[in-house]
Protein backbone atom coordinates (compact mmCIF):
# COMPACT_ATOMS: atom_id res chain seq x y z
CA UNK A 1 0.00 0.00 0.00
CA UNK A 2 1.61 3.29 -0.90
CA UNK A 3 0.95 5.64 2.12
CA UNK A 4 3.70 8.29 0.31
CA UNK A 5 0.43 11.01 -0.46
CA UNK A 6 -1.47 10.46 2.82
CA UNK A 7 -1.46 12.98 5.66
CA UNK A 8 -1.00 11.08 9.03
CA UNK A 9 -3.07 12.64 11.63
CA UNK A 10 -0.66 11.22 14.19
CA UNK A 11 2.76 9.62 14.01
CA UNK A 12 3.18 7.45 17.60
CA UNK A 13 5.84 4.69 18.56
CA UNK A 14 4.62 1.14 20.40
CA UNK A 15 6.47 -0.86 21.99
CA UNK A 16 5.99 -5.04 23.52
CA UNK A 17 7.54 -7.61 25.06
CA UNK A 18 6.88 -11.01 23.82
CA UNK A 19 7.09 -13.95 25.56
CA UNK A 20 10.68 -14.91 24.52
CA UNK A 21 11.78 -11.57 26.26
CA UNK A 22 12.61 -9.56 23.35
CA UNK A 23 11.13 -6.31 22.74
CA UNK A 24 9.30 -5.46 19.32
CA UNK A 25 8.94 -1.69 18.36
CA UNK A 26 7.24 0.00 16.02
CA UNK A 27 6.65 3.38 14.88
CA UNK A 28 2.95 3.96 13.20
CA UNK A 29 1.20 6.23 10.86
CA UNK A 30 -1.66 7.01 11.80
CA UNK A 31 -4.07 7.98 8.99
CA UNK A 32 -8.27 8.56 8.31
CA UNK A 33 -8.73 5.16 8.09
CA UNK A 34 -6.09 2.72 8.88
CA UNK A 35 -2.87 2.47 11.10
CA UNK A 36 0.03 1.74 9.60
CA UNK A 37 3.11 0.01 11.34
CA UNK A 38 6.59 -0.60 10.82
CA UNK A 39 10.21 1.37 10.92
CA UNK A 40 11.93 3.92 10.26
CA UNK A 41 15.76 4.35 9.26
CA UNK A 42 17.94 6.49 7.12
CA UNK A 43 15.98 6.14 4.00
CA UNK A 44 12.40 6.63 5.39
CA UNK A 45 9.26 5.01 6.65
CA UNK A 46 9.16 1.24 6.45
CA UNK A 47 5.86 -0.62 6.03
CA UNK A 48 5.11 -3.94 7.87
CA UNK A 49 1.78 -4.11 7.88
CA UNK A 50 -1.82 -2.01 8.39
CA UNK A 51 -4.68 -2.20 10.01
CA UNK A 52 -7.65 -0.52 9.06
CA UNK A 53 -9.48 1.46 11.58
CA UNK A 54 -12.69 0.68 13.19
CA UNK A 55 -15.02 4.65 12.82
CA UNK A 56 -17.26 2.73 15.89
CA UNK A 57 -14.33 3.18 18.24
CA UNK A 58 -12.10 5.69 19.72
CA UNK A 59 -8.64 6.09 17.96
CA UNK A 60 -7.02 4.78 21.51
CA UNK A 61 -9.56 1.23 21.37
CA UNK A 62 -7.99 0.99 17.92
CA UNK A 63 -4.25 1.38 18.77
CA UNK A 64 -5.34 -0.84 21.75
CA UNK A 65 -6.81 -3.61 19.35
CA UNK A 66 -3.52 -3.26 17.37
CA UNK A 67 -1.60 -4.14 19.80
CA UNK A 68 -3.35 -7.20 21.00
CA UNK A 69 -2.92 -8.15 17.38
CA UNK A 70 0.61 -7.67 17.25
CA UNK A 71 1.50 -9.10 20.81
CA UNK A 72 -0.77 -12.74 19.53
CA UNK A 73 1.49 -12.31 16.19
CA UNK A 74 4.86 -12.28 17.96
CA UNK A 75 3.49 -14.70 20.75
CA UNK A 76 1.46 -17.27 19.60
CA UNK A 77 2.26 -17.30 15.69
CA UNK A 78 0.24 -15.76 12.68
CA UNK A 79 -3.48 -15.94 13.56
CA UNK A 80 -4.18 -12.68 13.48
CA UNK A 81 -7.36 -11.23 12.91
CA UNK A 82 -7.67 -7.30 11.68
CA UNK A 83 -3.68 -7.05 10.39
CA UNK A 84 -2.36 -6.93 6.76
CA UNK A 85 0.74 -7.93 6.85
CA UNK A 86 3.05 -7.65 3.84
CA UNK A 87 6.54 -9.51 3.42
CA UNK A 88 8.74 -7.64 5.70
CA UNK A 89 6.42 -9.29 8.56
CA UNK A 90 5.85 -12.79 6.55
CA UNK A 91 9.48 -13.36 6.39
CA UNK A 92 9.99 -13.86 10.43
Amino acid sequence: MDISKAIPQKVDIVEFQDNKGEWQNFTLVITPDRIVFGGVCNVGFLESGYMERDNDFSLDENLQELIEELETYYNDGKSCNRIVFNDRMLKR
